[in-house]
């Protein structure tokens, strides 16, 4: 795998699938600490602890051919919710879901994001009236039905992403802010609410996947150029 080099406001991205042979996992699981091959030792179903170690793996892959470092040496600092972090950088996140992953890799900054398998969701717009800003509960009621459940991720991916970002992930309200989902809004996060961020200096919006998902990415800059990278698990 030939990774770039890191360019200011660049976010380089990688998508790929979490479903490998046996083998590839067994693999991974090498590149993992003890603190993580514990936490995938915790999971009861064998699937999310694959899902997990070759994530983690992955993960140590892309940064360790960044930073010139072995991936098993790569020690992560974490934040005051639990977001890992490289004091020198790169900045990262990762997310998946089901068998999707996605790793976002910038220079520097803060950046989070988010990647959904789109699935059904019971309640749709009561949970968006629960959890969702007024103007975007407003925005998944005022669509046609057949249009909510792409509208709904578009949103949840966005929140999460931003959440994200700032290091909070789940654990803030989601209704207490407000971002914009259409594709390609200039202003993708409209109201900060009771977080100290001015919206205007942060990119907020879709990111680009394969079939079936929804992704998006949060960065704190307002111009970003997305690189899409191929996802090669067999290196592993």
């Amino acid at each position: 795998m030939t990774l770039p080099t890191l360019e200011a406001g660049a976010v380089y991205i990688w998508e790929g699938s979490l479903d490998v042979p046996d083998k590839i996992t067994r693999a991974a699981r090498t590149l993992l600490t003890d603190r993580e091959k514990a936490r995938a030792d915790r999971f009861v179903y064998d699937r999310h602890r694959r899902r997990y170690t070759v994530a983690q793996a992955h993960l140590r892959r892309v940064l360790s051919q960044l930073i010139g470092m072995a991936p098993q040496d790569i020690r992560f600092h974490f934040g005051e919710h639990g977001k890992p972090f490289l004091p020198h950088g790169p900045a990262f996140n990762q997310s998946h879901s089901e068998e999707r992953i996605m790793i976002a890799v910038a220079r520097e900054g803060r950046l989070g994001v988010d990647v959904e398998e789109i699935r059904p969701v019971k309640y749709l717009l009561a949970l968006a009236d629960k959890n969702f800003a007024g103007d975007e509960s407003a925005r998944l009621h005022a669509v046609p039905e057949r249009e909510r459940l792409s509208l709904f991720f578009r949103l949840w991916t966005r929140k999460e992403a931003f959440l994200k970002a700032l290091g909070f992930g789940l654990r803030h309200p989601l209704r207490s802010f407000s971002v914009d989902p259409t594709p390609g809004a200039p202003q993708g996060l409209l109201d900060a609410g009771d977080l100290p961020e001015e919206p205007s200096s942060w990119h907020l919006g879709g990111v680009p996947c394969t079939a079936g998902a929804t992704a998006a990415l949060a960065v704190d800059r307002a111009e970003v150029r997305l690189e899409l990278l191929p996802y090669d698990p067999s290196g592993l």
